[in-house]
């Protein structure tokens, strides 16, 4: 964090003036997207739930502003954090003047209280998710960048793809997810044994999906030889997100009654799929590798 005696510099600093005003602009989104209508329909106020979506899209564009700058990406996104607290601020003092105004003097003084801690609170949590999402884009997006995963034999190389064991995260999701897959639809309808196995297969199944996305983008944009294969990260980690976004949004359209459920399927199917493929790639272009090397 920023010492408090450094604020008067870090706010006429250039540098950061960027990130101070993209917090700023994330301010009217996060108080729009949390209004929420009071029971009394002649009566609006701004409810407690907060959206995250304003900043966490405040941290990417934070983090892809300043991953190639001499400002530190995370200290931008602290000042971010600090600006976009502006908004959960006003919802919770918005809610509170509601409350004060609807309900008797004890609640009303309960609820000043409750809401300098739910501001203090919202301000943490706000600096924390710009940050880790200015911090995820600067770590994401330079891994994306064909050019530096395509480097020559002669160029050093932290960690080669060859010794990698994200794969193995990869391979385990590969072999892991029909089984889950077949424990839950058949499983969760089941009364008795079965239904166990299905919030089984459901336990296993959501973590294991996470980790091996990120097994994947580790594998697929780690660097390799530039005269080797080098695999299109947009298709191997693009495919499975993409997949959830269009089914989550055709069963909105079609008034399905849970549609992430349906994304969420597109998901696990899309990423299985990419899965095995890149599995079978990896192995035929290791074997080629090793053929070239003797």
């Amino acid at each position: 964090m920023v010492p408090l005696r450094a604020l008067p510099g870090e706010l006429t600093d250039e540098s950061v003036r960027f990130a101070i005003l993209v917090g700023l602009a994330s301010v009217p989104f996060t108080v729009g997207l949390s209004w929420q209508p009071s029971a009394d329909d002649a009566v609006v106020t701004v409810g407690g739930r907060i959206s995250s979506l304003p900043l966490l899209l405040a941290g990417l564009l934070v983090g892809f502003r300043y991953r190639r700058r001499a400002v530190d990406t995370r200290r931008a996104g602290v000042w971010a954090g600090l600006v976009a607290a502006i908004g959960p601020g006003l919802v919770y003092a918005a809610n509170a003047v509601a409350t004060v105004r609807s309900e008797s003097s004890e609640l009303a003084a309960l609820a000043v209280v409750s809401t300098v801690g739910s501001i203090a609170i919202g301000a943490v949590l706000s600096v924390f998710v710009v940050t880790a999402g200015a911090v995820f884009a600067d770590w994401v997006l330079p891994r994306l960048d064909r050019d530096r995963r395509a480097v020559d034999a002669r160029d050093d190389i932290d960690r080669p793809v060859a010794d990698s064991r994200w794969w193995l995260v990869v391979a385990a999701y590969a072999l892991a997810a029909p089984a889950c897959v077949g424990a839950i639809v058949l499983g969760l309808p089941d009364d008795g044994v079965g239904f166990a196995f299905g919030l089984l297969g459901l336990a296993v199944l959501g973590p294991l999906a996470i980790v091996a996305l990120v097994g994947l983008f580790i594998e697929v944009t780690a660097p390799r030889g530039r005269d080797g294969w080098i695999p299109n990260a947009w298709a191997y980690v693009g495919v499975p997100i993409g997949a959830y976004v269009l089914a989550a949004a055709g069963a909105s359209l079609q008034s399905a009654r849970d549609p992430s459920g349906y994304g969420i399927a597109g998901f696990v199917v899309a990423l299985w799929i990419a899965a095995v493929v890149y599995l079978v790639r990896r192995r035929r272009h290791s074997a080629a590798l090793s053929i070239r090397r003797r």
